[in-house]
């Protein structure tokens, strides 16, 4: 049997597809509660802050918490790296 190979969402990629889901006018305000997702040093804070990210961006913008939520496991798969 093979190990399971570990394909890291791209980043980028991930946030311009946030963007997608929200007004023009917010876009400042979701870059700057987005970033601490993204920017924490391991997978628990990552998830915590993403937790704070989804209660206050999740209601006006529900796409963007299944998008986060399905891409989540190969997203964090980065953070195994230092």
């Amino acid at each position: 049997m093979f190990p399971r190979t570990i394909v890291p969402t791209c980043l980028i990629h991930l946030i311009r597809n946030t963007f997608r889901y929200a007004s023009r006018k917010y876009w400042d305000q979701i870059s700057h509660d987005l970033r601490p997702v993204y920017t924490v040093p391991n997978r628990d804070a990552a998830e915590h802050e993403l937790d704070l990210f989804l209660d206050k961006w999740g209601r006006p913008s529900p796409a963007i918490v299944g998008l986060w939520r399905n891409a989540w496991e190969e997203f964090t798969s980065f953070l195994a790296y230092t």
